[in-house]
């Protein structure tokens, strides 16, 4: 997914250069890379939107993700793969931001659906063998179309950073393998996730 998407702008997280492995049974460190699309970067408004992305913030989002299954590891299954790996490597996170047009493109193709939504997830799919050779744990890329998150934000009642905080939240579930699709079982256990997250990150329930 992400060679077929332009990449003008690349933030790779500090650990770009040393991806060491997390001791075991600790919540790994994390890298984030963060690209932008040219008609975003052209926007007089760039600098604006772009301060919503800044990698220290989404890092911070991921670390409590990562941490609240380091917690309930006897409790909570992570139901990807991944889950091997999780607390054995550093996790590294794609996110790739866009507008309108492209989104909606994106998700015609991705599910047949013809209009632009707020995020997308692009799981990785590498096999276990290729993943266990690996020093960072790919979980797969975000694809956030900004002015639909910026427009849903206020109707919900919600500021911007908030709304962009659950769907990034519910987006690194999703890349974890949670599908809340599949039934209410596993919507319901979802939401708990991101309520109990979302509370570390002093964000309210956003089911409420």
């Amino acid at each position: 997914m992400s060679s077929a998407l332009p990449t003008q702008i690349d933030l790779a997280g500090d650990l770009a250069g040393a991806l060491p492995q997390a001791p075991l049974g600790q919540v790994p460190m994390s890298q984030v890379i963060i690209s932008f699309a040219e008609g975003l970067i052209e926007l007089p408004t760039f600098g604006e939107l772009e301060a919503f992305y800044q990698q220290d913030k989404i890092a911070a989002i991921l670390q409590q993700v990562l941490q609240y299954f380091e917690t309930h590891q006897d409790t909570t299954e992570i139901p990807s793969q991944l889950g091997e790996f999780i607390f054995q490597k550093t996790v590294e996170l794609e996110i790739y931001v866009t507008e309108p047009v492209e989104a909606r493109a994106i998700n015609l193709d991705a599910r047949g659906k013809d209009y632009a939504t707020n995020i997308l997830s692009y799981a990785s799919e590498l096999p276990e063998a290729v993943l266990e050779l690996l020093p960072a744990l790919p979980l797969g890329e975000l694809v956030i179309c900004h002015a639909v998150v910026v427009s849903q934000a206020p109707e919900q009642g919600k500021t911007v950073e908030q709304h962009l905080t659950h769907l990034l939240v519910h987006g690194m579930l999703h890349l974890l393998g949670f599908d809340h699709e599949l039934g209410q079982a596993e919507q319901d256990e979802m939401e708990a996730i991101e309520i109990a997250v979302l509370d570390k990150l002093s964000v309210a329930n956003p089911y409420e």
